[in-house]
């Protein structure tokens, strides 16, 4: 067994470490199902290489929170941090066990992997050629010039990953681009770059695939928004959405059983297949104890540290609000455009009523609506002009006032 470093304590900020450990955890998450989706070994082996990186920066976590603590209040808050920091780490560990079927040489057909994606949100990959037009350009650049918006999660650039991308982050011709976001974003883009649209990777799959591909769709979007939906109940102080994750991990649960029993069964597919599938339902099932994990923190009566809302405010993947005027009102989410800019309505608060996971087609909104939203950092400059900082500050701490109260 390969030793492990010795740490020793540095006095880095809890806020700087908890935003490191959910950056990187949900960053690894899509690196690991790319793996496995293109069979990319190098990016799988830089999963691991990410998963040490947080299992190092919990352990500087525990000792830094454990000095700020002087207090029977301070420890309550602080147990919110514990919580936030451990269900990142068990994110980062599923992400590692999703990254090791690629090493593992166990192999899931592309296109199965492919299909378990829905058009809200897709991982794929941009080549920039060595003449592109897009030389030179930063990424605002390219998302101000075609009025859209996605997440570059990783460059290759030569033999070397680049995982610092902001804004600014200059294109280069030849560099490859692992990108995140909506089916129709992606496939824009990829056209403008002289690429087949990113339905044209998923084909039809084999009928054999059919009834695999279905429940690894539900695992895989159902743990996954759970998380969203936990991160939204601590920046809500909602009670009710932190019950909703729980029964939605039930649901899990309940999948898992009956996923486990029927993969054995399914004589079309080889051994390593059937385990790789496997390994796919399990690992959702640990990112939704993980989710589970963090809305506990609010049925427990604990209410969470004051640093949470900032972290899910200024990190890579941020949830905030957006509320509705006159000019909004009777339009459904759709219609509404924020698709397009990298925006996802997770929930609408409609006086004291929540509306989880609300129909995108059919839902319309009201004046007055409050949308709780995720977006990426490079959607920050739309969410600013729909409902400025402060603002958006001062409706969450209203919301955070009334749903607390609440439950006291």
């Amino acid at each position: 067994m390969e030793s492990l470093p010795e740490i020793e304590y540095k006095p880095i900020p809890v806020k700087e470490l908890l935003m490191e450990m959910k950056n990187l955890s949900e960053l690894m998450v899509n690196l690991a199902y790319y793996s496995i989706l293109y069979h990319e070994e190098e990016l799988a082996k830089e999963v691991f290489r990410l998963e040490s990186r947080v299992d190092y920066l919990e352990l500087l976590l525990t000792m830094q929170a454990a000095l700020a603590t002087r207090s029977i209040s301070d420890a309550e808050k602080i147990a919110s941090i514990y919580k936030l920091a451990s269900a990142s780490n068990k994110i980062s560990d599923a992400a590692a066990d999703i990254a090791k079927i690629t090493l593992s040489k166990i192999h899931i057909p592309s296109v199965a992997t492919m299909n378990v994606y829905d058009s809200n949100e897709i991982v794929s990959y941009l080549t920039i050629p060595e003449r592109s037009p897009l030389d030179g350009y930063t990424l605002k650049n390219l998302f101000d010039k075609y009025d859209i918006i996605f997440d570059v999660l990783t460059v290759r650039r030569g033999n070397k990953w680049i995982f610092k991308i902001d804004k600014d982050f200059v294109i280069r011709g030849k560099d490859f681009l692992i990108v995140r976001g909506p089916i129709d974003n992606i496939s824009y883009i990829r056209n403008i770059l002289g690429m087949p649209p990113v339905s044209a990777e998923m084909e039809k799959y084999e009928e054999k695939y059919r009834p695999i591909i279905e429940q690894l769709t539900q695992f895989k979007n159902t743990s996954q928004f759970m998380v969203d939906l936990a991160y939204t109940s601590l920046l809500t102080r909602s009670y009710d959405i932190a019950e909703k994750v729980v029964e939605l991990e039930d649901y899990i649960d309940r999948m898992l059983d009956n996923f486990e029993e029927a993969i054995l069964k399914y004589e079309d597919l080889s051994v390593k297949e059937r385990a790789g599938f496997l390994r796919v339902a399990i690992a959702s099932e640990e990112i939704s104890d993980a989710a589970a994990g963090l809305s506990e923190i609010l049925l427990r009566g604990i209410e969470p540290h004051p640093l949470i809302t900032d972290i899910l405010e200024e990190s890579d993947e941020r949830i905030s609000v957006i509320e509705m005027d006159e000019t909004d009102e009777g339009k459904t989410l759709v219609e509404l455009g924020y698709a397009r800019k990298g925006v996802i309505v997770l929930a609408v608060r409609r006086g004291d009523e929540w509306h989880i996971m609300p129909p995108y087609t059919a839902f319309k909104v009201k004046n007055g609506d409050i949308l709780l939203v995720k977006y990426y950092s490079e959607s920050e400059e739309f969410i600013e002009k729909l409902e400025k900082e402060e603002d958006r500050e001062e409706m969450i701490e209203e919301i955070q006032e009334e749903e607390w109260e609440e439950e006291e």
